[in-house]
């Protein structure tokens, strides 16, 4: 049946309103969906298809996790400040890699590197910085590799800095280099 009279006010488009197919990446102009554009709810993860956005339609200055990419600009880390260990409350210490790459922390007790849950980091590198607070010692776990298998003697002089460097080479191997005081003083 027709409409008569005046046209009638505008619904919401729906799912059910567009088939499988139906707009085509074509048929779309280049800027015309904006954020500004869209409401705050007007996109929800579950009404994506998994195949509705393409590899080859993502913006070139996006970085992608499986391709090359080159950056023009510099890229940097944060350090996480794991604080001092002071052996009271035990002096184990256990990185969480999965979350970051570059730590410090402070020497004020005899301290134990155990070994990380390493799952799915392979290639991962990153930065540890000691800052030494008295005549303490690091021993290593099994993950933890060495030139020559010998894990270094990490400075035991308040104030002196020793910096690892590590790689995550599989799920039970870190290579590892060790810098002992980094600012030849103190």
């Amino acid at each position: 049946m027709a409409y008569l009279g005046a046209t009638p006010p505008p619904r919401p488009v729906t799912t059910d309103d567009i088939n499988d197919g139906a707009v085509q990446t074509a048929d779309v102009a280049d800027d015309a969906i904006t954020f500004a554009k869209m409401a705050d709810t007007a996109v929800h993860a579950n009404t994506i298809n998994d195949s509705a956005v393409t590899y080859n339609k993502l913006n070139a200055n996006t970085a992608h996790k499986d391709r090359d990419g080159t950056f023009s600009a510099a890229q940097r880390g944060s350090f996480t400040a794991l604080g001092v260990y002071h052996g009271l409350a035990g002096n184990t210490v256990t990185l969480s890699l999965g979350t970051t790459n570059h730590y410090t922390l402070t020497t004020n007790a005899n301290l134990t590197m155990a070994n990380p849950t390493l799952t799915n980091l392979t290639g991962q590198g990153g930065t540890l910085v000691f800052t030494s607070n008295g005549s303490y010692t690091v021993s290593w776990g099994s993950y933890w590799r060495f030139a020559t298998g010998t894990a270094p003697t990490m400075s035991t002089t308040a104030g002196k800095q020793d910096r690892v460097d590590y790689q995550v080479i599989s799920s039970n191997t870190i290579h590892a280099t060790a810098t002992i005081d980094m600012l030849g003083t103190a």
